[in-house]
């Protein structure tokens, strides 16, 4: 029989790379062809088991001998497979567990802002080591009295025990042999320690792509330890948009969604634990900040209003809720603290930054903007705040781009054109597999700037590097003999489209909201950019492609994931979170698509 030419596509998830198999090929040695780096520590014939990996979607070879022997029952029934053993018998999703994947992406968790100071009066959670006195045959004072005695002869007033603490308190309290450390949020005690364990808060980012969590000494104020993966939803689809479609169309889908966000957090949870040297119990706050869809997927809302015109959310004020009813493993008595959505899209994530960043505290003319999957956007002006989100969508996470990927080793994150060559920086200085957000980002702007694409982005077909595809041409930033994978790495014409509608998109609601405080570009202070991919975009090919207005370069500030600082800095302190609902009030939320003329400046932003 004749081989088959058929070609199959594998979509290789948390990274977002496509890549081309043959039919007869195993996953595995689609992954090495491709660069990719997966666990198979027995040469890939099967015996060690590493190489476990997820269908997502498509269609696997059977289930061979050796799988059944090296999985579980139900990491069967979930779709897991022995990469070394699986073959696509067509196009495929596949996830790549943390564990498989030898090369890891980079998360941005680090933020340019500093923790405010914070009065021991204004801090959410603190504590206070006590004496109480033991009963005895004249004294019959219940034990819940006898902490409530204590604490009042401590000077908290009025002071309740939080009903998970009742159920351990006797024998809590007998253990510590009468010396407690009590926890407090206002005068309700939550928790009951021995006076050398710090009480800790968890802070989490969720992103539509990824999730930066940090765990937090509550009692000083440092942070301990902070860890970022992907978001689990990606599975389920790219954008919010296409997750919303999942809930709404399939039975008990939001209840999916949410519970894929809490295994990601609890591992978060044990592993920051254990690195830090402490237990999950201490965790006796959190606060949790993302955008209005991932918030509604987060507490299990509904989400089909949020689809459809005019993006309703369901609850926009801030959430106090114990964090026992969304099931995370920490402190029975535990909080999830959830600043207020904005409005539209806009959500807790965006005030976040905004607290994180200062700019609340301004009275400049400024910009702050957080790019992603969904890009906020907010102007600070004569007092007023004006708010919007973009649909930037996935583009500047790779997705959608031809040679596009995540941020992991491999991934061309820099990109210059000089003479008739490019030059090129790769993540980890590795050899190249593909084009992560900054890195298409930059070669957009190279080619634009070389001449070698003109403002509507169509090629000139002289120049040596580009070479004629089957609809268009293409730019060869390194070929064959060049790239990892052997596959040459390009910019197509469709990429470009696609890096164009994602910069007008962003460029639009910049533009409409200086329009609705009546300024030009010319008149803010300063813009500041934030998120993963702000942190590692190059602002002088955002302004060459447009995407940002022309004006100086000393004003534009790249301040890291002021989002995850916000998250800490309401963490701590009570009046921040005071802060951050006045802020929300005083925000004026823009709908793009019902602002006039709204069309007519998206297109008109559709060049370079």
């Amino acid at each position: 029989m004749e081989p088959s030419n058929k070609t199959i596509q594998i979509e290789w998830q948390p990274l977002g790379l496509k890549t081309e198999s043959g039919e007869d090929q195993t996953l595995l040695a689609a992954a090495q062809k491709n660069g990719l780096r997966l666990a198979a520590v027995c040469g890939g014939n099967g015996t060690c088991g590493a190489c476990k990996v997820q269908r997502l979607a498509g269609e696997l070879s059977p289930l061979s001998e050796t799988e059944k022997e090296k999985l579980t029952q139900e990491e069967i029934a979930s779709g897991f497979r022995l990469a070394c053993k699986a073959k696509p018998l067509g196009n495929v999703k596949i996830h790549i567990p943390k564990a498989t994947l030898l090369t890891e992406q980079r998360l941005q968790l680090e933020g340019e802002s500093s923790l405010p100071d914070i009065s021991d009066s204004a801090r959410v959670i603190q504590t206070i080591d006590l004496t109480i006195t033991e009963p005895t045959i004249t004294d019959h004072r219940a034990d819940s009295v006898r902490l409530k005695d204590a604490l009042t002869d401590s000077g908290i007033a009025n002071c309740t025990i939080h009903p998970a603490l009742l159920s351990t308190l006797s024998d809590e309290l007998r253990l510590l042999k009468w010396q407690p450390r009590a926890v407090l949020r206002g005068n309700e005690a939550v928790a009951l320690f021995s006076p050398e364990i710090p009480p800790l808060g968890l802070a989490v980012d969720i992103g539509t792509t990824k999730i930066a969590a940090y765990l937090v000494d509550l009692a000083t104020g440092q942070t301990l330890g902070r860890q970022g993966v992907m978001n689990p939803q990606i599975g389920y689809g790219e954008d919010v948009v296409s997750r919303i479609a999942y809930a709404n169309a399939t039975p008990d889908g939001r209840e999916t969604l949410q519970h894929a966000l809490i295994a990601a957090l609890n591992t978060l949870i044990e592993t920051l634990c254990e690195e830090c040297g402490m237990a999950p119990k201490q965790i006796v706050e959190s606060v949790v900040v993302c955008n209005t869809a991932i918030h509604h997927f987060f507490c299990n809302l509904p989400v089909r209003q949020l689809g459809k015109y005019p993006f309703i959310a369901a609850v926009s004020e801030s959430l106090n809720l114990p964090a026992t009813s969304f099931g995370l493993c920490t402190a029975a008595g535990a909080a999830v603290f959830i600043p207020e959505c904005v409005a539209g899209y806009v959500g807790a994530d965006h005030l976040a930054m905004l607290i994180g960043s200062g700019i609340y505290r301004t009275n400049n003319t400024m910009i702050a903007v957080d790019i992603g999957t969904n890009t906020e956007i907010s102007l600070f002006h004569q007092g007023s705040v004006y708010c919007c989100s973009c649909a930037s969508g996935p583009a500047f996470e790779g997705a959608h781009i031809s040679c596009g990927m995540r941020a992991s080793a491999g991934a061309i994150e820099r990109l210059r054109i000089s003479g008739k060559k490019s030059h090129y920086q790769t993540i980890g200085n590795q050899p190249p597999v593909g084009l992560c957000g900054s890195g298409i980002l930059d070669a957009v702007a190279a080619l634009r700037t070389s001449g070698i694409i003109n403002h509507r982005g169509n090629f000139d077909p002289d120049f040596p590097s580009v070479r004629k595809t089957v609809k268009n041409y293409e730019y060869v930033i390194a070929d064959e003999t060049e790239s990892a994978s052997g596959k040459a790495i390009t910019v197509t014409r469709a990429d470009i489209n696609e890096i164009i509608l994602a910069k007008s998109a962003i460029r639009s609601g910049l533009e409409i909201l200086m329009q609705t405080a009546g300024i030009q570009a010319e008149a803010l202070d300063a813009f500041l950019v934030a998120g993963a991919f702000g942190t590692f975009l190059d602002v002088e090919s955002a302004v060459a492609i447009g995407m940002f207005p022309e004006i100086p370069l000393e004003k534009f500030s790249q301040i890291g994931n002021a989002a995850g600082t916000g998250a800490r800095s309401l963490l701590l302190s009570s009046e921040l979170r005071k802060e951050s609902s006045r802020l929300a009030t005083r925000m004026t939320y823009v709908e793009l698509s019902a602002y006039p003329d709204f069309n007519d400046i998206l297109v008109s932003w559709m060049y370079l």
